[in-house]
């Protein structure tokens, strides 16, 4: 094997693919075992890219790898019949070593090989074609456009054998994979789920400067959100999303670096910073809690609580011990000082502050909190860091608007659908109580300032911004670190352009 390069053998001697470590990292949990060594650590494995991400390509090349286990039975799957016959027939036998192949029986779409596995290539176009006989392996290619409910037929036969099914494809908003691939593998882990998720540019294929501008030009012309969705794997909500393209990729951190530009000693986070938090109670429906930090580069969202069917005790140690504790494992939990509040939620809050956790009646209008939670994305003074707060993030993407127009009129005032809204109603309470995002006017020493501290270690940086947080430097009346300087400073080209790489790889193990 060539370094940088992942090869497979083939008739013409050999396949090589430009090293993509997304797609590398997926082959290597396709083949990871359990610690006893006799069973495969993961039996669903799935691997959502941008379109031409090249996940057909690693799909064909890991249901290969497969097919080297003697006697297995093994489908391999497209939503229709010319999905498998225009591209995923092809892309398997691309990457087969024709010297394994016993017979092709071309009118059933079935190979034989000699070491007597048997591959089928079906189209899952009616959910009824996925009942069959026991299953090693299944592939399922364009996951998104086949029906949850073939996935659940297929099901039964994967089980008797404790077999393995894989999926390759491009998110379609919060669908079937994204609650049952996704949130298993990312969000809530479960044993036996693995799932990647990368960009478009992440294909090697895509590193080079031109392709880059095609890139930059596709994104130029389309709608922000189908171009997350497309080119970016991100799940987005189409169908009136309150906060649409607002929540953008750059308010979501992902990696250590990435929250180390709001958050310089992480993963630290010093004890001296103010934290606040909000909270949605209710008994019918989950009681959240959501808890941020002040950063000189805005407010950051570090934990979240949703639960329910919980007494009000077993609420406040969970709000107290799961959210708050865990933030900086073995260090004093980051209780906020007040907690915001649903005004109207007078009963929770006095059994909350007998408990000593004190609350704070915030208004409760939806379409005041709604925009004020706007107001600090325009400005992009807000973040969430993903892999503390996953189901804000989740909840907040699909947060909607509810149809509001019949014949032409507008039938009343703007209503949102109250559907998995417990996280974005806790964040608007904490921001009804926090003072709205201001700019203020920058002078030329500020701006040479802020372009000199950027180029900084970014330890350097936090001692900068603590200094200044404890020698009171922050003008009066200013809540601290709310200076805007990136959208200003980019006129002067302080700000540095996304960097290539690694922008946009998330890898969970269960």
């Amino acid at each position: 094997m060539a370094a940088g390069r992942i090869a497979t053998a083939n008739s013409s001697g050999s396949v090589e693919l430009l090293y993509n470590r997304h797609q590398d990292l997926f082959l290597q949990a396709l083949e990871q075992k359990t610690p006893n060594g006799k069973q495969f650590a993961f039996n669903v494995l799935s691997l959502f890219s941008g379109r031409q991400g090249g996940k057909t390509r690693i799909g064909a090349l890991g249901s290969v790898k497969k097919m080297r286990n003697p006697g297995w039975w093994m489908w391999i799957c497209g939503p229709t019949y010319p999905d498998l016959t225009d591209f995923i027939i092809p892309t398997v036998f691309a990457h087969l070593p024709e010297s394994w192949i016993e017979d092709w029986l071309e009118s059933r779409l079935e190979l034989v090989l000699k070491n007597k596995t048997r591959v089928q290539f079906r189209s899952l176009d009616d959910p009824d074609k996925a009942r069959g006989p026991g299953l090693n392996f299944a592939w399922l290619d364009e996951a998104a456009k086949i029906q949850k409910l073939a996935w659940h037929t297929m099901l039964p036969a994967l089980s008797s054998k404790n077999g393995q099914a894989i999926f390759t494809t491009t998110p379609k908003g919060y669908d079937w994979c994204y609650d049952e691939l996704w949130v298993p593998a990312a969000v809530e882990p479960q044993p036996g789920y693995w799932a990647c998720k990368y960009h478009t540019k992440d294909n090697p294929i895509y590193h080079s400067k031109e392709m880059r501008a095609r890139l930059e030009a596709d994104r130029a012309r389309m709608d922000p959100v189908f171009f997350q969705q497309e080119y970016e794997a991100e799940f987005v909500s189409f169908t009136g999303a309150v906060y649409g393209p607002l929540l953008a990729q750059k308010l979501i951190l992902r990696t250590d670096d990435e929250i180390r530009q709001v958050i310089p000693e992480w993963p630290n986070i010093d004890p001296s910073r103010e934290v606040i938090g909000g909270l949605d109670p209710g008994a019918d429906h989950p009681f959240a809690g959501v808890l941020l930090v002040i950063t000189d580069k805005g407010l950051v969202q570090i934990g979240e609580y949703l639960e329910r069917n919980r007494p009000v005790q077993d609420h406040h140690n969970g709000l107290v011990s799961e959210m708050c504790g865990k933030v900086v494992p073995g260090r004093r939990p980051l209780v906020p000082a007040k907690w915001a509040i649903d005004k109207s939620q007078k009963q929770w809050a006095m059994e909350l502050q007998l408990l000593g956790m004190p609350c704070v009646p915030a208004n409760n209008d939806v379409i005041a909190g709604i925009n004020r939670v706007k107001a600090w994305m325009r400005l992009g003074q807000i973040y969430f860091i993903e892999k503390l707060c996953p189901k804000t993030i989740k909840q907040l993407q699909g947060y909607a608007w509810a149809e509001n127009v019949k014949d032409g009129e507008t039938k009343g005032k703007e209503l949102v659908i109250k559907k998995a809204d417990d996280l974005p109603d806790a964040l608007r309470y904490t921001l009804q109580l926090y003072q709205e995002p201001s700019r203020i006017e920058l002078t030329d020493y500020m701006v040479k300032r802020a372009a000199a501290i950027a180029k900084m270690d970014p330890l350097v940086q936090w001692a900068l911004e603590r200094n200044r947080r404890c020698e009171g430097l922050i003008e009066k009346g200013r809540e601290p670190g709310l200076q805007v300087y990136g959208e200003d400073l980019e006129e002067y080209g302080t700000v540095d352009a996304e960097q290539e790489g690694d922008v946009g790889m998330q890898h969970f193990f269960a």
